[in-house]
């Protein structure tokens, strides 16, 4: 960022834009709303005159990328015209920029914008904002200090910096484990799972997914190298995918040890004897079961192995201490003389002290809007994660919210997870509603759906006060249960209606 300029009084205001599906145009439309005591122009960038800006004006530039870190199509014009421009020292900018970081180029237009305005001797207002898909975080930061800048606070946003880093499976950043904590004492168990990213320049927010890029098992990777007769197969091996293949490794390994039993195996009527087939099983199986060391030389298949695949988990936090917390259930087991455990967990809770990891939006389980929308909140077992997670959004946010939750596991003595903080939020009235499901504590068994059967009245009322309904678990039957419960309490299609109005948010796994 280049020195401050030294005055912020200005003789013209611009808010311009440029917007593929429209959230930067509706960002700059309100921020011209807010800031019209300036009385500023709002514009896409192709309506803004190039060869007019200098001394005495602002532009506060509003803007996606498109494609490869392209302009949208209502800026292309306008940062063609820009680098052709050879000075425009007498302008002043700030530039926010609305990204995505599972794209390559993660806000590369509003990059080179910046540049392109800093190269031509513009000034900087405060310093460039990258934002990821959650941006209306950014934006509640950016506004306010900008006001204070535009009133002559010059020295207000020399501090503020707000970008994301663009991480990936690439390029995930290390973040020290620094609490492993055991939920339950029944099996399998359930662990919360703390790791510190201070100093990345991650954001998220409550409801987001944390991608983990785990370590393969060190006693499959030596298995498999004695398998193989080569002490080798351990570095070759490491960073391939050895627990999830693919219907094209299946097919390949299949070509490659002529096994006719898994050519059969992946017959498309076959799909649920395959299915049941690899439940548990590994590459080593696989080998085992259809190949020889010959047929399927080391070399062979590395070349035919995808990458490790990431994998993805409901944060269980909400940001503000540079940490965040996952809840996850260990995945260990005993077969065909092996100890297995699952590629994440296992490296999340046997392994290093670090986990490599990133962070992806997903704000279709975000919070609403609406401040004053009721909430009603359904998880069963570690599906509570992310439940946890909007919690203390909530708890971190002064407004006060209609809020229940109805959480569901096997037994109340031995799968309680969060226990006490639960009980906690709902003696001081953040949850105005705790209702739980044991389903193995009495003679018939008692799920979340019953629950919400047997407080028809509540859910209907709250349904009907514009709430929102969160939906986390199993995906084998949770949705279609609750769904159920849903249309008997409110009426045939009433479940297709929330979905409809945007007010139900599933996170299945």
């Amino acid at each position: 960022m280049n020195a401050l300029p030294t005055s912020t009084s200005f003789s013209r205001l611009l808010v311009g834009f440029a917007s593929e599906s429209g959230n930067a145009r509706a960002l700059a439309l309100r921020l011209g709303a807010e800031l019209q005591p300036h009385a500023p122009q709002v514009l896409p960038f192709n309506d803004i005159d190039v060869a007019n800006l200098g001394h005495g004006d602002v532009l506060l530039a509003i803007s996606s990328s498109f494609g490869d870190g392209e302009p949208p199509a209502n800026g292309e014009q306008f940062f063609e015209t820009l680098r052709q421009t050879p000075m425009l020292s007498g302008l002043r900018y700030a530039v926010f920029g609305l990204g995505d970081t599972g794209y390559p180029s993660f806000c590369g237009f509003t990059k080179a914008l910046d540049a392109a305005l800093s190269e031509r001797q513009a000034q900087p207002l405060l310093h460039r904002v990258d934002a990821d898909l959650g941006y209306e975080q950014f934006f509640q930061q950016w506004r306010p200090v900008l006001g204070q800048v535009l009133q002559g606070n010059l020295a207000a946003g020399q501090d503020l910096r707000l970008q994301v880093t663009a991480y990936g499976e690439d390029n995930a950043f290390a973040a020290p484990i620094v609490e492993r904590r055991r939920l339950n004492s029944s099996d399998p168990a359930a662990w919360h799972v703390q790791l510190d990213i201070a100093g990345s320049g991650m954001a998220y927010r409550a409801g987001d997914t944390l991608h983990v890029v785990p370590d393969n098992d060190p006693s499959l990777l030596q298995a498999l190298a004695t398998w193989y007769g080569d002490p080798a197969a351990v570095t070759a091996l490491q960073d391939r995918e050895l627990r999830l293949p693919s219907k094209s490794v299946l097919r390949e390994l299949a070509r490659l040890g002529g096994s006719e039993t898994l050519k059969g195996l992946l017959k498309v009527s076959q799909k649920r004897e395959l299915d049941a087939y690899l439940h548990g099983l590994d590459v080593l199986d696989l080998l085992q079961d259809h190949a020889t060391p010959d047929s399927v030389p080391l070399d062979r298949l590395c070349s035919i192995l995808s990458p490790r695949l990431p994998r993805a988990y409901s944060i269980a936090s909400h940001p503000g201490d540079d940490q965040v917390s996952l809840c996850v259930r260990e995945v260990r087991y005993h077969l065909r003389g092996r100890e297995r455990c699952g590629t994440a967990t296992g490296s999340l809770l046997h392994g290093a002290g670090h986990a490599r990891v990133y962070c992806r939006s997903n704000p279709g389980f975000h919070l609403p809007d609406a401040a004053d929308a009721p909430l009603l909140m359904v998880g069963t077992g570690t599906g509570i994660a992310p439940l946890m997670g909007l919690m203390q959004e909530l708890q971190a946010d002064t407004r006060a919210r209609d809020v229940h939750l109805v959480f569901g596991e096997k037994h109340r003595q031995h799968d309680y997870l969060y226990r006490e903080q639960l009980q906690e939020w709902h003696a001081q009235g953040l949850l105005a509603g705790l209702h739980t499901a044991f389903s193995r504590d009495g003679t018939g068994k008692i799920y979340v759906q019953h629950v919400l059967q047997q407080r028809a009245d509540e859910v209907r009322d709250l349904l009907a006060r514009g709430g929102h309904l969160y939906l986390c678990g199993n995906k084998r039957h949770l949705e279609a249960a609750v769904r159920e419960a849903i249309d008997a309490i409110g009426g045939e299609g009433r479940w297709e209606t929330l979905r409809d109005e945007g007010r139900t948010h599933c996170e299945l796994y």
